[in-house]
């Protein structure tokens, strides 16, 4: 009898299959053969599931993304202020081995972004929603007393740009940035907002 394949199930093996692709040859280099070698299948596989190659990227990004924010969403239940803010930290910048491959995959998507109007679209959406979790985050820190009275909608996209630059470097200089210090230099500046300084 033949194997009965999920097709949900192949469908994010090829995208999982897809980010490490990314993470070690970079987006230009992405070949449909190369993904289907990653998951081992045959290309007619991933065609049967994508449309084409940039169909197989864009889905990549997109469950990237989903990912987090399921994981965001499940860290943060029932927390609110500074603890909120830590465990979002804790969940999207690189410290372990899948949170870096999804930094990889989000930094190797800026760089194409540029010049494609449906990944600039994708990435607005992106930082919209995030800069809107932070905000709303930092004024719970701010009416709970937790920090000083700031302009939430600033802090938050300073701090959506901390994440992302500490992310990016501890990408490129793992030995220099490694284990929790991304998470200790976040923490820092979240210091910087005590109300107590």
């Amino acid at each position: 009898m033949p194997k009965i394949v999920d097709a949900a199930e192949r469908r994010e093996e090829v995208l999982e299959a897809t980010w490490r692709v990314m993470a070690r040859s970079g987006i230009d280099h992405v070949s449909i053969r190369e993904i289907a070698a990653e998951a081992g299948c045959s290309t007619g596989v991933i065609a049967h599931y994508f449309k084409n190659k940039d169909d197989v990227l864009m889905s990549a990004m997109l469950r990237v993304s989903r990912q987090e924010a399921d994981r965001i969403r499940a860290r943060t239940a029932g927390l609110r202020g500074i603890r909120a803010l830590e465990a979002i930290i804790e969940e999207v910048l690189p410290v372990g081995e899948q949170r870096t491959l999804e930094m990889a995959v989000w930094m190797s998507f800026w760089g194409r972004a540029v010049g494609d109007a449906r990944l600039v679209a994708e990435q607005r959406r992106y930082y919209t929603a995030w800069r809107a979790v932070l905000r709303r985050h930092l004024k719970e820190a701010v009416e709970s007393g937790e920090i000083r009275d700031v302009d939430c909608s600033a802090e938050a996209i300073r701090l959506a740009g901390l994440i992302d630059g500490i992310g990016i470097q501890a990408v490129f200089e793992p030995q220099r940035i490694s284990g929790r210090r991304p998470l200790q230099l976040v923490g820092e500046y979240l210091g910087t907002l005590a109300l107590h300084r």
